[in-house]
Formats: C-alpha cells, sequence, structure tokens
C-alpha cells in the first residue's frame, strides 16, 4: 500500500518539477500528507473522495488515484528517511496503548499571548486531563512579529501569570507544573531574538527558525550557530546534518 509518507514525498517532488501556483499546490499538500488524520490509500479502498483531505483539490486527487492504484518508487532522500504521518502514529498507538498512558507532558505549546488559541490555564487544564506532569508554555519571542512574539516586558509579565497558576495548582492539591519556556526565533545566521537575562529566566528554551525554510542548501552551519547559544534546545524544521 502506498502510505501518506510515500504520498507526501511524491507531493514534494512533482512540486520540485512544477512552477507557479501548481508548485505552492503541490508542496502544501506535502506538508499537510503527514497530517491526514488517515491514510489516502484507505479512503480510496472505501470509495470516499481524497478532496475530504486538507490540501487535496480535484486535480492533485486525481493523481493521487494514480498512484494509489499503480504505486510508483517513492523512496525519500537520507534526510527525509523515517518521517512519521499522523496517520501511521495512530496506527503504532493503537498497537501499544500504554505508551500513551506513560507520557508524562509536553514541552512545546502556545497560547493567546503569541499566537495559540487558548490561555495558560487552559493549556494546563488540558494538560491534567491527559494525565500529565507538566507543560512548557513555549510562545514565540519578539523576531516573529507575525506570531505576535513576545518581547522581554511581556514574557516577565506571562511568567508572573505562570506563576500565579503554579501556585493555584499547588494549593489546590494538583502535582502538576508550568514551565516558563519560549521558543526563541532565531536569525538566519543562528543568533537568538531575545537578551540572556531574559533567558536565564527561564526554565526550557526552544531555538527554532522561521525563515528561509525552502533553501535547498544544506543548512546545518546554522544549527551550529544555534547550538553555541547555551540557553536553547533547538527544533529543526528544515534541511541539516543533524
Amino acid at each position: 500500500m502506498l502510505d501518506n509518507a510515500a504520498i507526501a514525498e511524491l507531493l514534494s517532488r512533482e512540486a520540485a518539477a512544477a512552477d507557479g501556483h501548481r508548485e505552492k499546490a503541490f508542496r502544501r499538500a506535502a506538508h499537510e500528507a503527514f497530517m491526514w488524520p488517515e491514510e489516502a490509500a484507505h479512503m480510496v479502498a472505501a470509495g470516499r473522495s481524497l478532496t475530504e483531505l486538507d490540501g487535496i483539490g480535484p486535480s492533485i486527487a486525481r493523481r493521487l488515484h494514480q498512484w494509489i492504484e499503480k504505486p510508483p518508487e517513492a523512496e525519500p532522500p537520507a534526510i527525509r528517511d523515517g518521517f512519521l504521518t499522523l496517520a501511521s502514529a495512530r496506527r503504532v498507538l493503537a498497537k501499544h496503548p500504554m505508551w500513551q498512558a506513560q507520557l508524562r507532558g509536553d514541552l512545546q505549546m502556545h497560547t493567546q499571548w503569541s499566537d495559540g488559541a487558548g490561555t495558560v490555564a487552559e493549556m494546563a487544564e488540558a494538560g491534567m486531563q491527559r494525565g500529565y506532569r507538566y507543560i512548557a508554555i513555549t510562545d514565540h519571542t519578539q523576531g516573529l512579529k507575525i506570531a505576535g512574539g513576545l518581547d522581554e516586558k511581556r514574557l516577565r509579565e506571562q511568567g508572573r501569570e505562570i506563576t500565579a497558576l503554579n501556585h493555584a495548582l499547588k494549593k489546590q492539591g494538583h502535582e502538576f507544573t508550568v514551565l516558563r519556556s519560549a521558543e526563541m526565533n532565531l536569525s538566519p545566521t543562528g543568533e537568538g531574538d531575545m537578551p540572556a537575562s531574559a533567558l536565564q529566566r527561564l526554565d526550557l528554551v526552544l531555538g527554532c527558525f522561521h525563515s528561509g525554510l525552502r533553501r535547498p542548501d544544506d543548512q546545518t552551519a546554522r544549527y551550529l550557530a544555534g547550538l553555541r547559544n547555551p540557553h536553547i534546545r533547538p527544533r529543526p524544521p528544515s534541511d541539516a546534518d543533524v
């Protein structure tokens, strides 16, 4: 069966060979394929329309049907090998339900402080409902203005809110902690956008590049530059030998 990971690879190849709006459409579909909740091949077998899937219109749906009916070779290059799709992750968890029960926390969450939908308290409540012991609030920092990134003043304000919430949870008898954290924006050369004085007050700092992600050349050098920042733990979204 041609699974969603293989379909994502084929869509990426189509994007590389296309231009204009077709290139954008194939690239978006390739990204979405990793988050499809079920296998496209299973939907075809059930007689359902592939346009139910995010990023898939009639034209790309026809191409997917061709691939599913006669699967082409779709071995990804080494740098993309082993990527897990949502559909495959759900299959694995269904076979091993205790794995999910062993999760103790989530170390990347956004809130209304930047581009998230929920409050800090709502994220904590959701974490406790899942049996977590901790979560990290990692809202964006000031360099990513399009996502409402926090400057040093707002990061301090958020920290006070988190501290107050932790005190309230402890008083209520909950064994649950909200970690003061951030997803710090890194420049193309690996520098962070927040001063060390702000980062030192945090429990966890993720470093992430948000620009130049489609560059075809190897990005290892800028990740190494980011790693030299003693305050961060990098989250790689682009091609690099890490």
